[in-house]
């Protein structure tokens, strides 16, 4: 005597089995067609998303962001760009407004810097960035929280004195300071 199992093999009745304990073969089959269907829509997410985000990123980088606007500065702007830039960063109260520019680049890029023709108006042009960037950087402790960015009188003196040598070195220049 036996165990007599009968089992339904109607369409209906396999497809049930199938899909409430699929085999190997079915599970590698489905993952295979999904694939397949969902591929191209996946490259293409992925690819707007990489290029989403390098435009974001791109937006954000210091290089490229500091040195795009001001580095197309004929010679006889860029002592007025200090000076504007200097009294921004005397008077601020927050923390871009004393980080309002980057000498290192832009007008202040070395290659940027080389291209003046005066050689004593490039020099002192040269000593405005480098006093610019040294007074940001050791005073930039004062201003690093955004409810308390308080200048020292010292930092705004500092400042006050380049932005005199940088005025000085432009008239001397023979250019004409910018509203006068």
């Amino acid at each position: 005597m036996g165990l007599q199992y009968e089992q339904d093999n109607s369409g209906k009745e396999r497809l049930k089995r199938a899909i409430k304990n699929p085999s190997k073969r079915t599970l590698l089959i489905l993952l295979l067609v999904i694939v397949v269907i969902t591929g191209p829509f996946t490259l293409k997410t992925f690819s707007t998303a990489q290029e989403g985000i390098g435009e974001v990123l791109s937006d954000h980088d210091l290089n490229e962001s500091l040195s795009a606007g001001p580095r197309n500065l004929t010679d006889e702007q860029i002592a007025p760009w200090l000076v504007s830039n200097g009294e921004i960063m005397i008077g601020a109260t927050v923390p871009p407004e004393w980080e309002i520019g980057n000498y290192r680049f832009g007008a202040c890029s070395t290659d940027r810097l080389d291209e003046i023709v005066d050689p004593v108006y490039r020099t002192a042009i040269i000593g405005g960035c480098n006093s610019f960037y040294d007074i940001q950087g050791k005073y930039n402790r004062d201003c690093h929280i955004a409810s308390n960015c308080n200048v020292k009188q010292i930092a705004k003196d500092q400042l006050a004195a380049a932005m005199d040598i940088v005025r000085s070195a432009h008239a001397a220049a023979g250019y004409v300071w910018p509203g006068s």
